[in-house]
């Protein structure tokens, strides 16, 4: 078959990898980690580039994305099958399993997770970057920003309600895939940790959900197969997402007539 992978770059190693191993023909689109703060964004990006596949050239179109905050809600196949994994974020597909993250998150549910492509792609040098400094510098941006639309009082109260997130984790996790710069990995997660007061821990990463993507190996319970004029919607329940037929919005003359 012949595929074409379009992915988050936090994923470049991993199905990098992966897709050169895989016995299928795939070409890979890897876009910007940043589109994750803004799903409307991200979810523009990946239509245009499924559109963009059109002609006849792909079997399938695969993602390297999950439900990614509904940012993935909403796409279209087109003449196309689209395929894409049942997870809400991309730490299920580094874990290899639903089951082994589920597993994860009810025992350790104030972690955060951070994987080679997270670390460099989110916060670029790795032996030189720390998340703290980047952090300061955009929210005081952010704040800027709210000040000149809110009011200073109001800019106020939001970067506090943003901060608040912080106060629901007690552990920063790095996902080791045994790819890339391991001590510089381990170096950045633990200075994190030792920066908000966290516990440190370092979790072994599985490939098996990555390859079964590029390898074509889809069962239904770990991925959605997107048929040709079917549109992904948010199910929420284990399913997470499933599949439509294209909503298509009737305009109307004048007169109410269609």
């Amino acid at each position: 078959m012949k595929i074409k992978l379009i992915a988050c770059e936090v994923f470049t190693r991993e199905l990098s990898i992966a897709a050169a191993k895989s016995k299928h023909i795939i070409d890979t689109v890897f876009l910007p980690f940043g589109l994750h703060q803004t799903p409307n964004e991200l979810r523009n990006r990946i239509q245009a580039e499924i559109d963009a596949s059109e002609g006849g050239v792909y079997d399938f179109i695969i993602l390297g994305y999950c439900l990614c905050s509904r940012g993935t809600a909403d796409l279209i196949a087109r003449s196309i099958p689209v395929v894409i994994p049942r997870a809400h974020d991309c730490i299920t597909l580094f874990l290899g399993s639903r089951t082994r993250y589920e597993k994860e998150f009810g025992a350790h549910p104030g972690t955060y997770y951070y994987s080679p492509g997270w670390i460099e792609r989110s916060d670029g040098d790795v032996e030189q970057g720390y998340i703290g400094e980047r952090k300061s510098r955009e929210t005081e941006e952010r704040y800027n920003e709210y000040v000149k639309k809110y009011g200073e009082d109001n800019a106020k109260y939001l970067i506090e309600q943003e901060s608040l997130w912080l106060a629901n984790y007690t552990r920063a996790a790095f996902i080791n895939t045994n790819i890339g710069t391991i001590d510089s990995y381990q170096g950045f997660v633990q200075r994190v940790a030792s920066s908000h007061s966290w516990e440190y821990q370092e979790i072994t990463g599985d490939m098996t959900f990555i390859e079964r993507l590029v390898n074509g190996e889809w069962p239904e319970g770990d991925f959605l197969v997107l048929k040709p004029g079917q549109q992904v919607i948010e199910t929420y329940d284990t399913r997470i997402i499933d599949a439509v037929i294209e909503h298509k919005e009737v305009t109307h003359n004048a007169d109410g007539k269609e």
